[in-house]
């Protein structure tokens, strides 16, 4: 048990270089010229921007997609009620061919 907590401070002090190490924009330019450097930032932010945009878009459609399945769920208890209602309606008249 004890040998347990001392093993998870080592672990965490292990890991401070690597959670400090600027993440991996900083991995992706570590070693590359200032020019090219600064191009591959400005491409990671583009790749951001896009992932952003690509994540709303899925989000939107996720949306309308539940939206859609909602309403269908609508128009199949108002068929189910309609239906209903049709299977009364020939009820009655078969009762009433019936009766006369």
């Amino acid at each position: 048990m004890q040998k347990t907590w001392l093993l998870l401070p080592l672990l965490f002090c292990a890991a401070l270089p690597a959670m400090a190490d600027g993440g991996p924009e900083q991995a992706a330019v570590a070693g590359v010229p200032a020019p090219a450097r600064a191009r591959l930032k400005q491409q990671l932010r583009v790749h951001g921007t896009q992932v952003t945009q690509l994540q709303q878009a899925v989000s939107e459609q996720e949306s309308h997609s539940r939206q859609a399945s909602e309403r269908l769920a609508q128009q199949d208890l108002e068929i189910a009620r309609l239906q209903q209602q049709l299977e009364t309606l020939r009820d009655r008249r078969s009762a009433v061919d019936r009766g006369h």
